[in-house]
């Protein structure tokens, strides 16, 4: 087995990996991917790739950066707390256990209790809920479009690799 074979499959790995990862949150999903990339890069230099590889990093790393903003200013924005958007986030790890249901009611019902917790007010609490989990859903389908646009990538670059060098 070459070296390029094995740091193929590798970054396989961490791809898939990292498109779980856009739904766990202790995975961090698009850097993950983003290691397969570089990986694909070393196993099969060319200069397309390695464009598409640098202009990547500067999309995952405003991806990953907006993920962890978006959430916290548009939750303060509609005038929630910080205990609602840690009450999403606890909510997605709790409702992992429960999928596929779990995944959205989960960060729904822990955004809109911690809130709850907060102001004591239902119908501030619902808003804040609402307005935490699209943030949430957002930020998680920005993750998993770059995640998938990571993926295609390399198996192009693994594709050209053996198939037309």
């Amino acid at each position: 087995m070459n070296y390029e074979l094995i740091l193929f499959i590798i970054a396989a790995l961490l791809n898939l990996i990292g498109i779980l990862g856009t739904i766990v949150p202790a995975l961090p999903g698009p850097p993950l991917s983003f290691v397969g990339m570089v990986l694909c890069c070393i196993a099969a230099p060319h200069p397309i790739m390695i464009v598409l590889t640098v202009l990547m990093f500067l999309f995952v790393v405003l991806v990953t950066v907006l993920d962890f903003v978006i959430p916290g200013w548009l939750t303060n924005k509609v005038g929630g707390c910080k205990k609602a958007t840690w009450g999403a986030t606890l909510g997605l790890l709790v409702g992992l256990f429960y999928a596929p249901l779990g995944l959205i009611a989960g960060p729904f019902l822990g955004a809109l209790l911690g809130e709850y917790l907060d102001c004591h007010k239902i119908e501030q609490s619902f808003k804040v809920a609402v307005y935490t989990f699209l943030s949430l859903l957002i930020g998680t389908l920005f993750k998993l479009a770059t995640c998938i646009v990571i993926l295609v990538m390399c198996i192009g670059d693994a594709v050209w690799y053996y198939f037309f060098t």
